[in-house]
């Protein structure tokens, strides 16, 4: 904010003294909107606090709200002496002796970063300043500039405006001994060009023009590194310096000296889908028409009609040139996305999506707080189910989204919990209470770090939640529109917030950190996520149908996502003279990973990964991106990525996005790559993923149906030998019959990321081990991950089955039959093929309650008695055959029922062993898994399976029955009657 000290005219330049301290709320300029989203007081569940990093004495004549991601908050905080980029092309630190400045000559390429070094030249300050933080103070600021004012116990004062673009730096005094102070080692040169209005001095940081455009100044060099007025002669007045990089750039300088910028006030107009903004600078000396601003390469793509001026200097962010003139027109076009994305999701991937979208919702649980960061990921993450199911038809399924976004985002409305949502007072704002003192809770949230971040998901939630249920949405106003004047309050006439804390209006993009570490310098990594900030304020304001914050939600999304483009971005192929990166070098890199003050890099301080680098440039993944995630850029990210794409070593999450958004180059090809995907990561989903590729536009397909996954009831036979897959006492999946009738009857179902695979006999989920060395296990009541499988057909109608757990393929082991998930491109293992069979779902098996059994081999009834419990198939007649009491057991599934088989004659039950090398003899007094058998019919006979052992029961050469048969013949078979 710009807050008025005097006049409007005297911004800047006021009298020097000790002010009394300013109310915030008082007439205020600088724009960019008069009018604020609210103003009511704060009033949050977790109370007032004030940080560990209170403001200095900078703001002694000012109350919060406070910028705390100012390109010069380094002043304000901590010992107030930070080095800070800017006001560009310079940099600058306030010290007890003065302000000191420099603009620096070198700009080198690591082979990872642009790096641009600290360079100070000079300390600008008057004669008998006290060596403390106390004699320094802000007179004024506004979204770009900052006035400041140095001043001693003998009333003298050095007023500055910090301009950023202007390649001058200005000081007026009063009554003041000015002192200049080399930083460069020794004066080499120093001599008045004209005798009280033109000096030129020279150092080792290069050659400094002098310009006094006010006052009579006496300027001389005492010793080797200063040059003062006389003293006791106190100088009134104003000098400018400029550093003269060029010769050509003197006359240019020269014409333009005498324009002083003292602010700027900034506004916007939106009609329809553009914006248009106008910077007007004010003058406190000479001809508004003369005043020279640098711009920067993002500046020049929307400027209107500019008066370029031939200077130019060399910066991080490129060339900076000149423009001639007090005011700047520049337009952006907005985007028109809000809730949906622009076109329907294509025909061929509805199927899919609503499977997909139905079983994420299912599974859906309340996320409880533990921080706001990861939290809100996981709430918007959340939120983009409800607008999947409302564009897909999928009405019935919103509710439930919406529930547990209630559910989850009420804990912050608790009090008394952990952690709490509380308001900062030492400079004002929305903070997570838990770090008030603690730099690494929540990513330094209550030092300001990242609000954009945390609470762009919050507000993307939220808005979610009031677009299906307002009255819910006005009980929760006040709370809501307090995070969004937290990050996006348009205008200095909020009293509790600063004007949209983390956007840097001449830099073109948001910065992240906050006032952590005596507040520099400043950096941001996620583009992506920054972006998203503001992409949740503008579904909040679309939900609440607030046009005028609509509006400028949708310019600072605009704004942002040309930032990111223009300084994330890397274009390896461009040819465009006004990119900012010239080092073919570093656009090879593909994509920055932090831009910084004074480097930008392809590098992260928590990740190395060229998938992580990219990935947070993308992420979250929401139709917004359709405007970011442009075609150059994504063609080169795949290719630059694709060694770590193609390497199951390196995790889905990350992968994800980045296969989401090259859906922007080739959707079917996108579509592909999505198919293999086993994780979404924390923020992202399998519907949110889909979604976004089905939406892209497309003439054909997208979606194929022959790499979703199979579902129904199935047998699986081990194409080499032939065998079909039963499931052993233990739980082990073997080829191990030749007989389709004794294979398991499987279950398959969809899951996100594949499928799952369930053993009807024993009610259990297959599962794989991550390491492979463990057989395949019908063992689990539910599926997660081990769980998930995938069926990838083939052009034979044979599959490859991959266990996601480990990306590898299933083998069948020769011999035992065993199947492993050990096979991978990298070790030699041969996967296995396999023929899955879909057998029909068939009504409950019929089978008598009571009656005996007769083999079909020799026609012979079994007998068994107290005598001589084993079974025997050895009576001629029924007469003399003991009769069996056949129940189903209860609970078991109709597509594989279970029996038990009583002799009613003992009251015994028939038992088996689990290797099926004993006898069965009915000798058990209770039922248990030893005394279970499947009763299958079979050619108008019967097949007795034992449960534990999965093998057929068969008559023997001694006329016994053993459960030990693989194979389907007449001894297998049996009659009951």
């Amino acid at each position: 904010m710009k807050v008025a000290v005097g006049l409007v005219v005297c911004l800047c330049l006021a009298a020097g003294g000790n002010a009394v301290k300013k109310p915030t709320g008082m007439r205020v300029l600088g724009g960019p909107s008069d009018n604020p989203i609210g103003t009511t007081p704060p009033n949050f569940p977790g109370g007032q606090i004030a940080n560990d990093a209170p403001p200095g004495p900078f703001f002694q004549d000012f109350r919060p709200p406070f910028p705390t991601d100012a390109w010069w908050s380094g002043f304000t905080v901590g010992n107030q002496d930070a080095t800070v980029a800017g006001p560009f092309p310079f940099q600058c630190a306030t010290t007890a002796n003065g302000l000191v400045m420099g603009l620096s000559d070198h700009r080198d390429f690591d082979g990872t970063s642009i790096k641009v070094n600290t360079q100070q030249d000079w300390t600008v300050g008057i004669a008998d300043l006290p060596n403390d933080l106390s004699h320094r103070k802000a007179t004024s600021w506004d979204t770009q500039t900052v006035c400041l004012q140095y001043f001693n116990n003998g009333g003298a004062t050095m007023d500055t405006c910090l301009v950023p673009g202007s390649p001058y730096m200005s000081f007026k005094f009063t009554n003041a001994q000015v002192v200049l102070t080399s930083n460069k080692d020794a004066i080499t040169d120093f001599q008045w060009v004209t005798p009280g209005t033109k000096a030129k001095v020279t150092h080792a940081g290069g050659t400094y023009i002098i310009y006094v455009t006010s006052g009579n100044l006496q300027l001389a060099q005492d010793g080797t590194t200063k040059l003062v007025s006389p003293p006791g002669f106190g100088f009134t007045g104003t000098i400018r310096l400029a550093k003269l990089k060029e010769a050509s750039q003197e006359a240019i300088l020269d014409t333009h000296s005498s324009a002083i910028p003292s602010g700027l006030d900034m506004r916007y107009t939106v009609a329809g889908d553009v914006s248009t903004q106008t910077w007007t600078w004010s003058v406190s000396e000479g001809n508004a028409a003369d005043l020279l601003i640098l711009s920067w390469p993002h500046h020049r793509r929307v400027l209107q009609n500019p008066n370029y001026v031939g200077i130019q200097y060399l910066t991080l962010k490129g060339q900076m040139k000149g423009v001639r003139g007090n005011t700047w027109t520049l337009r952006h076009e907005l985007p028109t996305i809000s809730w949906f994305a622009q076109n329907a999701p294509h025909a061929s991937c509805l199927s899919e999506l609503k499977k997909t979208l139905e079983a994420e919702v299912n599974k859906l649980e309340v996320m409880i707080p533990g921080d706001f960061y990861f939290w809100g990921g996981a709430f918007g993450r959340a939120s983009r189910l409800a607008l999947i199911a409302e564009h897909i038809g999928e009405t019935a399924l919103i509710n439930k989204v919406v529930d547990i976004l209630k559910q989850s985002v009420n804990y912050w409305f608790q009090p008394g919990r952990t952690p709490s949502a509380a308001f900062e007072t030492g400079w004002g704002g929305f903070i997570n209470k838990d770090g008030w003192n603690n730099t690494w809770v929540d990513f330094g949230n209550a030092y300001y770090n990242d609000h954009h971040f945390h609470y762009g998901y919050l507000l993307q939630g939220a808005g979610t939640i009031g677009k299906y249920d307002a009255a819910w949405l006005n009980e929760h106003m006040d709370f809501m529109v307090h995070v969004a004047r937290n990050v996006g309050n348009p205008s200095p006439n909020d009293p509790h917030y600063t004007v949209t804390r983390h956007f840097d209006f001449f830099a073109g993009h948001s910065w992240a950190s906050g006032i952590a570490n005596g507040a520099g310098p400043r950096d941001q990594e996620s583009s992506g996520e920054a972006i998203n900030g503001y992409y949740g304020l503008l579904l909040f304001a679309t939900a609440i149908n607030n046009q005028a914050l609509i509006d400028w939600s949708r310019l600072l999304v605009a704004m942002e996502i040309a930032g990111a483009q223009e300084y994330w971005h890397l274009y390896p192929k461009t040819t465009d003279p006004e990119n900012p990166y010239p080092e073919q070098a570093f656009r090879d890199l593909t994509t920055v990973g932090n831009v910084m003050d004074t480097q930008a890099g392809a590098w992260l301080f928590w990740g190395a990964e060229r998938i992580q680098i990219a990935a947070i440039q993308i992420l979250p993944l929401t139709p917004i991106g359709q405007y970011n995630y442009d075609r150059e850029r994504m063609e080169g990210v795949l290719e630059y990525c694709k060694v770590e794409l193609d390497d199951s070593r390196f995790g889905d999450d990350f992968k994800s996005v980045i296969y989401a958004a090259y859906a922007k180059v080739n959707p079917v090809q996108a579509y592909e790559y999505s198919s293999n995907l086993f994780d979404w990561g924390s923020g992202n989903s399998a519907s949110n993923q889909l979604y976004f590729v089905a939406t892209q536009p497309s003439t054909g397909d997208i979606c194929s149906a022959g790499s979703q996954t199979p579902e129904g009831l199935y047998n699986i036979q081990d194409v080499a030998t032939g065998q079909y897959v039963t499931v052993t006492a233990d739980g082990h999946l073997t080829a191990s019959t030749s007989a389709d009738v004794l294979g398991e009857k499987f279950i398959l179902a969809f899951t996100p990321g594949g499928g799952t695979i369930k053993s009807t006999s024993n009610n259990k989920f297959v599962t794989a081990g991550p390491d492979g060395t463990s057989a395949l296990t019908a063992a689990r009541d539910t599926a997660q991950s081990y769980e998930t499988f995938r069926w990838a057909a083939q052009g034979d109608g044979t599959h490859f089955l991959t266990a996601m757990v480990n990306r590898a393929y299933v083998t069948t082991v020769p011999g035992s039959g065993e199947m492993f998930n050990n096979a991978n491109a990298t070790n030699g293992v041969q996967a296995s093929r396999y023929r899955i069979t879909e057998t029909e779902e068939t009504s409950p098996i019929q089978v008598p309650a009571r009656g005996v059994l007769r083999s079909k081999q020799n026609n012979n009834y079994v007998v068994s008695t107290n005598g001589d419990p084993v079974l025997r198939a050895t009576a001629a007649g029924a007469g003399d055959a003991t009769t069996w009491a056949i129940a189903r057991l209860a609970g078991s599934p109709d597509n594989a029922p279970q029996f038990t088989i009583q002799n009613t004659a003992t009251n015994m039950y028939v038992t088996g062993n689990a290797d099926g090398t004993t006898v069965l003899a009915a000798t058990a007094p209770a039922p248990q898994a030893w005394e279970y058998f499947r009763i299958v019919p079979y050619q108008g006979s019967y097949i007795l399976i034992h449960a534990v052992s999965g093998h057929a029961v068969s008559l023997q050469g001694d006329n016994t029955l053993i459960d030990n048969s693989n194979s389907i013949d007449n001894g297998a078979l049996w009659d009951i009657v």
